[in-house]
């Protein structure tokens, strides 16, 4: 088998040693026919000097003693007269001074070997946080100054788009204003700052990290500048909302049961009194349109009773082969048949698939979102609804040329009791959002720059149909 080649701190090392042998040679015939009292022996010096670029680290100590056996040997040799004794004296103190020369070297090459242990730890160090955690440094302003590349994965915004910006730039709102102050406040006054914060990426979702700001102090006890470390803790804040939210449910679903039973069956009881009430009264009578008011009041007290009922103990879906396209349209004639909305125009796409769903379960959901549409379009309001699949899932965008949603409400929307109506109860959308995922499918909304809000509801098919229908409604 053949020799591995020299590494090249070995072929160095040889560069070193044949420039050293070359030097020692051409000093020691200098030391023995250039007079002597030129000091020739000192240049020895520069033997030793040619360690600093050697890796081993016995050579200044093994060339320093070659480079005494070398001026020996030239002392020995030499011619020497009446002030040899002198010149003797001067070889001496440069051999005292290639000696200190090897020491200086020997110490200067271990603090070398420091510094690069040093570094390399800082930076396995670096690596192993960088590999590990979201981080980023700002100056005392806090301009964004360096950013790893876990943070520009987490934030979607390139290393580029960071630089020199301020953490501004993901702030979601979320945080009170207060909230901010005190963090500002510990880490300026030297302080380390723990805790939790929601950030916005640039694709405008939300995640939460775990975040210690540790501020760098110069020697007067001021920051000069800041290192945030961040862990994403999104799914964990994810998890804590689902139980806090089953929690929720479980107190609904109690109290619901007991608003069933003491408030429904009254409720049935003196509407039909009023309903007798009223059908005894003369047509012409002003009482009549009194009690069917309050019919009306009662039964808008009913609803609500029923989707508190509906929202705390949603039965499960009796899933089914559905025909999108037939349900889609007669969901939207529903809603032409409110005269509030008959001058909305629905326009529904070709839906030629068949989804794995609850046919009124799904109804339910769909005529809740195209209500919604509806009430956030001006008179004569326009309504898409466009059928996609891909991938074994079916998306069913419904689109309205509505004012949009502000980002504060969008943040709610799906919150139990959350409401911007003047009448409603807020479990619309949450209930929507249940039923969908109950089906195995998800919910998003969206309000594009361009106006509008556009609600998508991804279920999974159950296989391709075609259906000849098309047009709007």
């Amino acid at each position: 088998m053949g020799q591995l080649p020299p590494s090249l701190p070995e072929r160095n090392d040889r560069r070193v040693l044949v420039a050293a042998a070359i030097v020692s040679a051409g000093v020691f015939l200098a030391d023995l026919y250039v007079p002597s009292d030129l000091g020739v022996s000192a240049i020895y010096g520069l033997v030793v000097l040619l360690g600093l670029f050697a890796s081993s680290p016995r050579y200044p100590v093994n060339v320093s003693i070659a480079v005494t056996f070398l001026m020996g040997l030239g002392a020995w040799l030499a011619h020497w007269d009446e002030t040899g004794a002198y010149h003797l004296a001067n070889r001496g103190l440069a051999l005292i001074g290639i000696w200190v020369s090897a020491g200086l070297v020997t110490g200067y090459r271990r603090v070398g070997e420091a510094l690069d242990r040093s570094a390399k730890s800082l930076a396995d160090t670096k690596f192993a946080i960088d590999q590990a955690a979201i981080v980023a440094m700002t100056d005392v302003t806090g301009r964004i100054t360096y950013v790893n590349d876990k943070f520009c994965e987490i934030s979607k915004y390139s290393r580029d788009e960071l630089l020199g910006q301020d953490h501004r730039i993901i702030n979601s709102g979320h945080h009170s204003k207060e909230f901010i102050r005190d963090l500002w406040q510990t880490i300026a006054n030297g302080g380390i700052w723990r805790g939790e914060l929601r950030n916005r990426a640039k694709d405008g979702s939300f995640y939460w990290v775990d975040t210690t700001i540790v501020p760098f102090l110069n020697d007067r006890g001021k920051p000069y500048q800041y290192m945030a470390i961040r862990s994403d803790i999104t799914e964990r804040k994810h998890s804590e909302a689902l139980l806090r939210e089953r929690a929720a449910l479980a107190r609904l679903g109690e109290m619901a049961a007991v608003v069933a039973h003491e408030v429904k069956n009254p409720l049935a009881g003196i509407r039909g009194s009023l309903q007798v009430i009223g059908g005894r009264m003369p047509a012409e009578s002003r009482d009549r349109s009194v009690v069917g008011d309050i019919v009306d009041r009662l039964d808008s007290l009913n609803n609500i009773v029923d989707d508190m009922l509906v929202f705390a103990r949603p039965r499960e879906p009796k899933l089914a082969a559905v025909v999108l396209d037939d349900l889609l349209r007669s969901t939207a004639a529903l809603l032409k048949k409110d005269p509030a909305h008959s001058a909305t125009h629905v326009n529904v796409s070709d839906a030629h698939v068949v989804v794995r769903a609850d046919a009124e379960q799904l109804q339910l959901v769909l005529v809740n979102l195209l209500l919604n549409a509806a009430q956030a379009t001006p008179n004569q309001g326009q309504i898409r609804v466009a059928v996609s699949t891909n991938n074994g899932v079916c998306r069913i965008a419904i689109s309205d040329n509505g004012p949009g949603i502000p980002n504060d409400v969008r943040e709610r929307i799906f919150e139990p009791f959350f409401t911007t109506k003047h009448r409603g109860t807020g479990l619309g959308l949450p209930t929507a959002k249940r039923v969908i995922e109950q089906h195995g499918g998800s919910i998003e909304i969206q309000c594009p720059q361009t106006g509008g809000t556009v609600v998508t509801v991804s279920l999974p098919l159950d296989s391709q149909a075609h259906v000849s229908r098309a047009g709007g409604v």
